[in-house]
């Protein structure tokens, strides 16, 4: 049951890590693409001394590695894109949607059953949703916005990203996910090089600090998230998916309002109900 742990310390590092980099987004760094190929330069870096003390070698399996190295770059810059456009009290809780989705894709592609009561848990957590995503004015046309979209599809990629670490780490060693699959992605993020060349001339080396703090946190995560997925995915991803980052926006919305985000008590209450109520419908449809 380690990989219980390994879920938990992906939560608590990944929401840590999500609220240190929204911070950088909003007064740091105003280019996705920047962050993100950052983002990918220093996970590599840190990986590497890690991976050298583990003895990584080479892949094994070079097919299943670069299929994961592309569902990095893919649910990488899809999740930088939604970071900048989701407020952190919204994106936090909507990841609970890759526990019904997961399910939905084994169901579609693989034939796998889904029980009366999976489908009524997977009807709960798509409709909660709908009230994560409420404003002050409580209208579902928000819903269709271009910020609903992009987190959608960070949300289905993610589910990719996570089915190949899964099916990765059933040919190649811990170290070898780890460190390949990121200069994989980092490799692939480069070629979006014309999109944040102007902005990494011209910005400082002390709006860095934020986006390196944040980056070494998801690292970490991402660490921990090996080892989760590659012996359990449906329980760890229910764990991982616990809306901490939400909760810690909350309390920020309180007393430093200027930080992050800034919304009504009845906005939060509503979004937080519905969260509560997407993480217990996913960690039933896990088991």
């Amino acid at each position: 049951m380690s990989y219980i742990l390994f879920a938990w310390l992906t939560s608590i590092t990944y929401s840590v890590g999500a609220v240190v980099g929204k911070i950088a987004t909003k007064h740091h760094i105003s280019n996705p693409w920047l962050y993100n190929v950052v983002f990918f330069v220093i996970s590599v870096v840190c990986i590497i001394p890690f991976a050298i003390v583990g003895h990584v070698s080479l892949p094994q399996d070079w097919v299943s590695m670069g299929w994961l190295s592309v569902a990095n770059a893919v649910s990488g810059a899809l999740f930088m894109l939604a970071f900048y456009e989701v407020d952190l009290s919204i994106l936090s809780p909507l990841s609970s949607l890759r526990t019904p989705i997961a399910a939905l894709v084994g169901a579609v592609i693989f034939r796998e059953s889904l029980t009366l009561m999976q489908q009524i848990l997977i009807g709960i957590i798509f409709f909660a949703g709908l009230f994560v995503q409420m404003e002050e004015r409580f209208s579902l046309k928000a819903l269709w916005k271009k910020p609903t979209f992009l987190a959608l599809t960070w949300i289905v990629a993610s589910v990719w990203f996570n089915s190949m670490i899964k099916e990765a780490s059933l040919h190649n060693g811990f170290w070898e996910v780890s460190l390949w699959s990121n200069v994989g992605g980092m490799l692939l993020t480069f070629l979006t090089f014309p999109l944040f060349i102007r902005d990494l001339k011209k910005t400082p080396t002390s709006r860095y600090y934020g986006i390196a703090l944040s980056t070494v946190l998801f690292t970490a995560g991402l660490l921990f998230s090996v080892k989760a997925f590659g012996q359990n995915v449906g329980i760890s991803m229910a764990i991982i998916s616990l809306p901490l980052a939400m909760i810690m926006t909350m309390a920020l919305s309180v007393f430093a309002p200027k930080l992050l985000e800034k919304h009504t008590w009845r906005v939060y209450v509503i979004r937080f109900v519905a969260a509560m109520v997407m993480f217990a419908a996913a960690l039933g449809l896990s088991k």
